[in-house]
């Protein structure tokens, strides 16, 4: 009989604590441990449809196990975080060694090499040292945006300095955070419709422009809503479940509200793919940077290390845009495989791997069109029509690709067995009441 599916991402945690905490960056223990990791891995993943009725729930634990895992070969393999060096060795995007960092998660999050070497009063010195090793290890697990170092992901948005500085201030915003992604997960589910469902969103529907004569207006306007509508369920759950970690860390005063920055950009600032998947030069990106870090060292390591590419030119650097897609797109086809969608029915491949033609087509025009403007014009801030027509293109993009990822999903989402996203129906509660 096997052993239920939960009990996987904490392996993966505690494994991972311990092999980032009591090894040096270059030992073959943390390549040793990579096929137990792996195996626990693809254990979650292929038993969350089992021990996990509601398929939202288990794409949930399968894709915090999956992230672990490649969390894991990002901070223990690529990276070589350790104690001793209290951060990284290495760093794989700049294929160079990386020096001890005054603001590592030991000195300055967790002050943890200060009281490694002194004498406790309430512990002996080797327990204090094991102690403190274990902490930096569960810090770096759960680094998966390195908020407050040096490894930041970039183009994080800022906290509200008033929400920095006061913890009450922080937890009753945290609160309210949570209390509004229930409610908007909460209307998501009543509101499915397995009739509209079975009539727009199906998989031989996704298609456009082989079938365009076949479609209708109102086909047409109901596509348009596909990408608010696979955000509308995504971003609420996802910060949600970030936003009940950041007030349980902060309540326990495991951390500090600034270390919390907000899960999402401002959605103002969605108004090309680059400004909505990573930012670019801008100050702030809508989409989560969780995956960022690790993303980035896989693809530099594969294209530059396996491969032996050039750095610096053009094609590598769109071939890096590429490759990222295509990790992360093979990372969400394990995610629909752990909620119950079989391997050949996730469409997530066919939505990010088109995403860098996206980008390459928007740095196309956008190059023109800086070329046509005066050199004191062509890198000003955008201007509101500007901004416009941004997210005209961006929304026809999406209307375009995110079906191929969205209509798979939405029968299995919007039926009754699965039993939606929320555990308790709010709004089911109060029309009850109401009746």
């Amino acid at each position: 009989m096997g052993y239920h599916s939960l009990l996987d991402p904490a392996a993966v945690l505690v494994v991972t604590s311990i092999v980032v905490s009591f090894t040096p960056a270059n030992s073959l223990w943390r390549i040793a441990c990579l096929p137990l990791l792996g195996t626990l891995t693809w254990h979650c993943v292929v038993n969350c449809p089992i021990y996990i009725a509601r398929s939202a729930w288990a794409s949930a634990v399968g894709g915090y196990t999956i992230s672990s895992f490649l969390h894991y070969l990002d901070v223990a393999v690529l990276s070589g975080w350790c104690f001793d060096a209290g951060g990284p060795s290495r760093d794989p995007v700049k294929m160079a060694r990386v020096a001890v960092a005054t603001d590592s998660l030991n000195s300055k999050n967790l002050n943890l090499r200060g009281s490694a070497g002194r004498k406790s009063q309430t512990r002996s010195p080797r327990v204090s040292s094991i102690f403190d090793r274990f902490k930096f290890g569960l810090a770096v697990f759960f680094s998966w945006r390195f908020v407050n170092t040096s490894h930041q992901a970039r183009n994080l948005s800022q906290l509200d300095p008033k929400l920095r500085t006061s913890r009450t201030r922080f937890l009753v915003h945290t609160a309210f955070t949570i209390l509004v992604c229930y409610l908007l997960l909460d209307i998501m589910d009543s509101s499915s419709d397995a009739e509209v469902s079975a009539k727009f969103y199906t998989r031989h529907k996704v298609s456009f422009f082989s079938r365009i004569s076949k479609v209708s207006l109102e086909e047409l306007f109901m596509r348009l809503f596909a990408a608010p509508g696979l955000c509308k369920g995504l971003v609420p759950f996802q910060r949600g479940v970030c936003s009940i970690a950041a007030f349980l860390c902060v309540a326990a005063r495991l951390s500090y509200p600034g270390d919390w920055p907000p899960f999402n950009g401002p959605l103002t600032e969605t108004y090309n793919l680059r400004c909505f998947w990573s930012g670019w030069h801008h100050s702030s990106t809508f989409w989560h940077q969780t995956n960022t870090h690790r993303l980035n060292a896989m693809s530099s390591f594969l294209l530059h290390d396996v491969l032996r590419l050039p750095r610096g030119t053009k094609p590598v650097r769109y071939l890096r845009i590429w490759m990222i897609f295509l990790i992360s797109g093979l990372m969400h086809v394990a995610i629909d495989f752990a909620s119950g969608i079989p391997l050949g029915s996730s469409g997530a491949m066919k939505f990010f791997s088109i995403q860098p033609l996206g980008v390459a087509i928007e740095d196309t025009f956008l190059s023109i069109y800086r070329y046509m403007l005066p050199q004191s014009t062509a890198h000003q801030p955008a201007r509101l029509w500007q901004r416009c027509v941004g997210w005209v293109w961006l929304g026809l993009w999406m209307a375009w690709t995110a079906p191929a990822y969205l209509y798979p999903v939405m029968p299995q989402e919007g039926s009754e067995e699965n039993g939606g996203v929320v555990p308790v129906s709010v709004l089911g509660y109060f029309k009850g009441i109401m009746g």
